[in-house]
């Protein structure tokens, strides 16, 4: 794919919404490439774990969901319960779909994109761990506008993913956030 093509589709991210929030019937849910500059700016400033390098988190944050401009928004977790069929189905398509957009140019973008889908290198762990993290803050900016227990799912599977301990520490912090919300709006 010519370079313009694969900017032109994976620009495409733009307007694809997020399964997750239409499903939950946010009425403006953010889009896949809102998702992705979240992830990207805690990439970016938040503290990293020894042995993860932060210019390929960066970029591999960038480009970690470049393959839903083809595929889309897929769910296949809901709270703590994961549809491993489904996900090992969805796998195999993202990865077609990035052999598809990147072709044998961009190898390194191609690279960072396929490894953040294999979970094999430090830095994929970790992103995953933001990409939660970053899910839960978007949940309660959600909750703040809507019902408090509506999102209670990602949550809960935010919760299965977090490892790092300053990860952890944030995502305490904005439990207690969450709650003290519940608090004063009854």
């Amino acid at each position: 794919m010519h370079s313009l093509e694969l900017l032109q589709t994976a620009l495409q991210l733009k307007s694809v919404k997020r399964s997750g929030w239409i499903y939950k019937e946010i009425s403006t849910p953010e889009s896949v490439a809102d998702h992705s500059y979240g992830i990207s700016l805690l990439a970016l400033f938040l503290p990293l774990p020894r042995g993860v390098n932060r210019d390929r988190l960066v970029k591999m944050a960038l480009l970690h969901d470049v393959s839903e401009s083809i595929v889309g928004d897929p769910i296949y977790e809901n709270g703590k319960l994961r549809n491993v069929k489904k996900y090992n189905s969805i796998l195999k398509e993202k990865k077609k779909a990035l052999v598809t957009l990147f072709k044998d140019d961009f190898p390194e973008q191609k690279e960072l994109a396929l490894e953040y889908l294999e979970q094999k290198t430090p830095e994929a762990k970790f992103l995953k761990e933001l990409d939660k993290l970053e899910s839960v803050l978007q949940a309660l900016a959600y909750e703040k506008k809507h019902h408090p227990d509506q999102l209670n799912e990602f949550w809960e599977n935010a919760e299965l993913y977090l490892k790092d301990k300053s990860l952890l520490e944030y995502f305490q912090r904005l439990r207690k956030e969450r709650l003290t919300n519940r608090v004063n709006s009854c």
